[in-house]
């Protein structure tokens, strides 16, 4: 189960260490003057949840007030902008600091990214390769030059697959199962569609289980993974029962819970002003309080549930449709403008060959068994826990270096052996 030793592999060709290290950085580099010339050409203004996110960070550097700007205090998930707020304070609130902090977050991803596939293939090429892919992979380009949470989601959720590896090899997994919880609860806190992320640690407990032959070790590990958890967990939860009356990862899963479930759902995103609680939502929801709205949205989403078993079904079954439909721009798109619509076309023909071939790498030989097993259940609980609420085409973005990392290997591989065939002898 563990990845080829360097002796399986001595005859083929790999990087140096040093040399790994020093293109590994220009990688990062490159991927920073991507993301910097992406924010100077796009110019995001701050609106939706990217306001959202800069006013509570605002809010809380300059305050020590955790809300948004309709004064909501656990609406919005609020992993992300805890994350800016010290930046904020120490640089002061804008978005440039924003923007920064992203790049570093981008900069622990493609190192995450590297090590993963380095972990799985026990090639540096192939780690190089996913790192380079990514460093030009356009949503992440794109979620880099505005605030958006899947900065912070992305490398949370890497952290989480490369603790799994380590517990699953037996690699202190306590310490290993502890970090992993940690990070599994920061994930939880920054967006509720991590939930079901700890199925790829289950399974890495599950694999050090049957590799040992014994109980014990997976078992403390667990308790490890449930303590760091709580660790992470327990001081939000606290601060939300002080802050709007119940401990509460976020008032939002309801909301989202009831735009998938109405009478208007369609499987995708729709406005609150499409549905029958239009009439008076803004009213209801400033009279009766935020905790309080979100339970009247839950109830209204579970009874048209129970009413309509079917449509659900089939609205579920939607969502896990669209949640891998490509990112296609249409006729308004491209009359708004040609240049970012073709570029979303490209985006399109770069989803479709890492989807392709990330999915068959997972019949691959090169790449261990544990990490297939593990990258297989980390993507699946990501993908299932979406079909609760609704899609949007970026929600996807923080499972997609998992198959990036998938394709590089059997996709490096070729390279290496072509490259050979090509050589002098």
């Amino acid at each position: 189960m563990t990845c080829p030793s360097p002796a399986s592999r001595s005859a083929t060709r790999d990087f140096s260490p040093r040399a790994c290290s020093a293109l590994l950085a220009a990688i990062i580099l490159l991927a920073a003057g991507l993301r910097v010339a992406g924010t100077w050409v796009l110019q995001h203004p701050l609106d939706s949840d990217p306001l959202a996110y800069f006013t509570m960070a605002q809010g809380l550097a300059d305050r020590g007030e955790l809300a948004d700007m309709y004064g909501q205090k656990a609406f919005y998930s609020a992993g992300y902008p805890l994350l800016l707020a010290p930046f904020f304070k120490a640089w002061g609130s804008s978005a440039g600091a924003a923007i920064a902090v992203n790049l570093l977050l981008c900069a622990i991803s493609i190192w995450l990214i590297y090590r993963l596939t380095f972990a799985l293939s026990g090639h540096r090429g192939a780690g190089l390769l996913a790192a380079a892919v990514y460093a030009l992979w356009l949503p992440g380009l794109w979620n880099a030059t505005m605030l958006a949470k899947e900065n912070l989601s992305t490398p949370l959720l890497l952290g989480i697959a490369l603790s799994a590896i380590a517990i699953a090899r037996g690699e202190r997994p306590a310490g290993a199962a502890l970090v992993a919880g940690l990070l599994w609860g920061a994930a939880l806190v920054t967006g509720g569609s991590a939930l079901l992320l700890c199925f790829g640690v289950a399974a890495a407990l599950l694999m050090l289980w049957r590799a040992g032959g014994h109980f014990t070790p997976a078992f403390s590990a667990g308790l490890c993974f449930v303590a760091g958890a709580a660790l992470t967990l327990a001081p939000w939860l606290y601060a939300t029962s002080q802050m709007v009356g119940r401990p509460v990862l976020t008032t939002n899963a309801a909301f989202n819970l009831y735009l998938g479930h109405n009478p208007a759902a369609t499987g995708k995103f729709v406005s609150i002003a499409d549905t029958p609680l239009a009439k008076d939502w803004e009213a209801t929801r400033l009279r009766v309080g935020e905790i309080a709205n979100a339970d009247r949205l839950q109830a209204e989403a579970i009874d048209w549930i129970k009413a309509n078993p079917g449509r659900t079904a089939e609205l579920a079954a939607l969502k896990l449709v669209y949640f891998w439909q490509p990112n296609l721009p249409d006729a308004d798109d491209f009359a708004a403008s040609k240049l970012v619509a073709s570029i979303r076309v490209l985006e399109v023909v770069q989803y479709g060959l890492i989807l392709l071939i990330g999915l068959l790498a997972f019949r691959s030989r090169r790449i261990a068994r544990d990490g297939k097993w593990i990258f297989a259940t980390m993507i699946a609980g990501f993908w299932i826990v979406h079909a609760a609420a609704y899609i949007i085409a970026r929600y996807r973005d923080p499972a997609i270096p998992l198959l990036i990392i998938m394709a590089a290997i059997p996709v490096a591989a070729w390279i290496e052996r072509l490259s050979a065939r090509k050589a002098p002898s």
